[in-house]
């Protein structure tokens, strides 16, 4: 069953699919926004750490978010663009390279306004599309500790991380939220608030990512003798997960 979600952001449809609930994910994971011209956008951001960017990788990963966003007649914009056109969140540098997806919004509009019909859609909704949320949560800016073992990513609003968390525990899924903490060394910055999913083969077994520079990065942790890479493109056009051969 296709569940409609009546929400303040244009997502180029009135229901929550496997594309827009993966950008949905992204949205609200991230919480950032632009104005231009009198209009504010509410966007799904993907960014790479430049020191540490696989130029391949990036180019297939920006093609396939373009080509999902096309769908539903939205567009995706280079960090270069982003910046020339002055829709730059404050979060694209000459350190953060990427890209994001850009949706027309409320000029009012905040997210954890919105998360209770969120929520209600997503819990009317199958699991693939619940999945498809969750794999947009982590593709833009979800990272990994190999040092701790844990996926995460860093959001500051609270209320957000409340809602988000619960969105993964409904797919069943276990997470932490690590509030602002400061580190050892008293001089260096707090460490911002995260939220984490310890299991991670959970993550990649069961959610995946289109990016490929991520997938190679936990697949580097599996006996690749028993391990592939496999491509679920019925549920979101390269999307890639690692299962038993």
């Amino acid at each position: 069953m296709v569940v409609s979600l009546d929400i303040e952001i244009d997502l180029g449809t009135k229901y929550l699919t496997n594309i827009s609930a993966y950008f949905l994910g992204g949205i609200f994971a991230a919480d950032e926004f632009a104005q231009k011209d009198g209009v504010r956008y509410v966007v799904s951001p993907t960014r790479y750490n430049k020191s540490s960017i696989d130029n391949k990788d990036f180019e297939n990963h920006y093609q396939a978010v373009t080509k999902l966003a096309k769908v539903i007649n939205k567009t995706t914009l280079l960090s270069p663009l982003i910046i020339a056109n002055k829709l730059n969140t404050g979060k694209f540098n000459n350190r953060m390279f990427g890209f994001g997806t850009y949706f027309e919004c409320a000029n009012d509009l905040r997210l954890e306004n919105e998360a209770a019909k969120v929520m209600t859609a997503l819990e009317k909704s199958s699991s693939i599309v619940r999945r498809c949320f969750l794999v947009g949560m982590f593709d833009g800016r979800g990272y990994y500790d190999k040092h701790a073992g844990y996926i995460g990513f860093d959001c500051a609003n609270e209320k957000l991380s409340k809602f988000l968390c619960d969105v993964i525990n409904l797919y069943g899924l276990k997470c932490n939220y690590n509030p602002l903490r400061a580190r050892k060394n008293k001089e260096s910055k707090s460490r911002d608030p995260q939220i984490r999913i310890n299991k991670i083969e959970n993550f990649q077994e069961n959610i995946g990512f289109i990016s490929r520079q991520k997938i190679n990065k936990y697949y580097d942790l599996y006996d690749k003798y028993l391990y592939v890479i496999a491509e679920e493109n019925f549920v979101l056009e390269g999307l890639k997960i690692i299962r038993r051969k």
